[in-house]
């Protein structure tokens, strides 16, 4: 395998999380947008979603919320459920992925795992920071089944990443949107939601995020994703649309659509670290 291939693999693997990420962690750790006046959630509160048996509906009235309510209050509807099922899938770019996995929030971030099926398939977890790799053609040693990237180092080829692991940063960058609007409502999996268009100004959300100059010269002036959110407040679906230099280096720019769904809020989720005997820390061909 040619020495450039590894880290573009690894990349579009990492670049999916963080997108996945993004949108989970659409809001912040704005504690009184969470918190109830007892610490008690209140009977009415009490049930976020009803089991239908086929298909997950939301528990209250549909309302539209305003560009001010609706970062706090997806927020403190994720903070509620603590976990929740998603499918991430994007298309357009050179290695087509679609990611099936669970979140669960803590309060220092977000635990995941994950995996993709077909041709490239690999398998994600993360945990403290630490993601786990899996498969995506990776060289490892003998014996060796997962490699370990420390998100939180500045000096790893995907530390820039690690602030996506942060609903506190991520809630800096969306609280105040260039532009805000309700398009309509719509059903997604049965469940009826509200249709939203948030517009970001990428310099505000690159600050916020603490991502590298390069990168942020590489994205376009403006971020749009829409959002279907429920009368809980829970997202259900999101999409957005990039238009980011090719990774060959051909210097061309190539448009990825990125869509996810959540649901199964509320679920057991069971995420935890891979043995320690089967983790590499390193590889070669990731400097």
């Amino acid at each position: 395998m040619a020495r450039s291939s590894l880290p573009r693999r690894l990349g579009a693997a990492t670049l999916l999380t963080s997108m996945v990420l993004s949108a989970a962690a659409c809001g912040g750790d704005d504690t009184s947008a969470t918190d109830t006046a007892s610490g008690e959630t209140s009977a009415e509160d009490s049930e976020q979603t009803e089991d239908t048996g086929d298909t997950e509906v939301a528990s209250g009235d549909l309302a539209e919320l305003s560009a001010e309510e609706f970062y706090p209050a997806v927020t403190a509807a994720l903070k509620e459920a603590e976990t929740m099922g998603f499918t991430v899938s994007t298309t357009g770019g050179p290695a087509p992925l679609e990611l099936t996995g669970q979140l669960r929030y803590e309060a220092d971030g977000i635990e995941m795992s994950a995996a993709t099926s077909g041709a490239q398939a690999f398998e994600m977890v993360m945990l403290d920071k630490i993601l786990y790799i899996a498969g995506a053609g990776m060289p490892l040693p003998d014996g060796k089944k997962w490699l370990k990237v420390d998100l939180s180092d500045p000096n790893s080829l995907f530390g820039q990443l690690g602030k996506s692991t942060d609903p506190s940063a991520m809630f800096k960058a969306m609280e105040a949107p260039k532009e805000f609007e309700l398009l309509g409502t719509e059903e997604v999996d049965g469940v009826e939601t509200n249709h939203y268009n948030v517009v970001m100004e990428t310099a505000s959300y690159a600050k916020a995020m603490e991502l590298p100059t390069e990168m942020m010269q590489a994205m376009p002036k403006e971020i749009v994703i829409e959002m279907w959110v429920d009368a809980d407040n829970q997202p259900r679906k999101f999409r957005q649309e990039l238009e980011l230099p090719d990774m060959t280096g051909s210097g061309q720019k190539t448009k990825t659509t990125t869509e996810g769904t959540y649901f199964d809020f509320g679920s057991d989720v069971d995420i935890s670290a891979p043995p320690a005997a089967e983790i590499a820390d390193n590889v070669p061909g990731m400097s």
